[in-house]
Formats: C-alpha cells, structure tokens, sequence
C-alpha cells in the first residue's frame, strides 16, 4: 500500500514540474513600427532592448535556450538580422515571434520564414543569403 502512495505521490510531482517548465516560458510583447515582435522562450534573456521613438525604429534581442543554443535577432525598421546574419526583409504590419525553434513571421513555420523574408529582400540579399 505504501509503494502506490509513493508512486501517486511521484506521479503528482512530475506533473507539477512539467506545468512549472511551460508557465516559465518569457513572453514579452513589442511593436516596432508596423511590427508586432513577440518573444517567447524557455531560458535567459541576455538582451531585449528596443527604441519605438527613433527615426528608424530599432530592436535587438539575444538570449540563450535551455539547451544552451543562443539567439541574437535585430530588427531596424523593416531589416532583420538573425545571428549576425542578414535574413531580409519584413513587411509593413508583419509580426515576428522568436521561439526557442527560431525566427516564424506571421504565423509561418521557421522554413517558410525564411524563404518570406529573402523573397521580400533586395536581389543582392536573396543572391547572397541562397
């Protein structure tokens, strides 16, 4: 009898651990321009710093994962830059969501975000970035 108490008692711990790890996900909402960025990841943020009242509105972020796999995004104006990388570029009313996968704009999975934002570049970034 006592084993099952044990058991049921792991059990409820384990569920409560997995509960714990999804509420502990950042989700920080920003608008930069037309964008709407938002940020959602499990594990340190390093940087999040963003300017909506400058000429050509800016953001940048950098954190590492859980898994330890880190992430530096920059967007300034409709340009975004994703691990030192020029990716392309957004358009107006676009929404970004950095996840702990990546980059995705408007909802598309992180393969066809890539292929949205060098199609949306200029024919020297689309060239350069295939």
């Amino acid at each position: 009898m006592r084993r099952i108490h044990k058991t049921i008692a792991l059990s409820f711990a384990l569920i409560a651990v997995v509960v714990a790890a999804t509420a502990c996900t950042h989700r920080k909402h920003v608008e930069i321009g037309s964008h709407k960025v938002t940020v959602g990841r499990h594990g340190f943020e390093k940087k999040f710093v963003f300017d909506t009242h400058a000429a050509v509105p800016s953001f940048e972020y950098a954190g590492v994962s859980t898994d330890g796999h880190g992430l530096k995004v920059s967007i300034k104006g409709d340009k975004v830059n994703i691990n030192g990388e020029d990716a392309g570029q957004l358009r107006p009313g676009d929404s970004v969501y950095i996840g702990d996968d990546g980059v995705a704009v408007n909802d598309l999975d992180y393969g066809q975000s890539a292929k949205y934002l060098r199609e949306n570049g200029s024919a020297t970034q689309t060239s350069a970035l295939r």
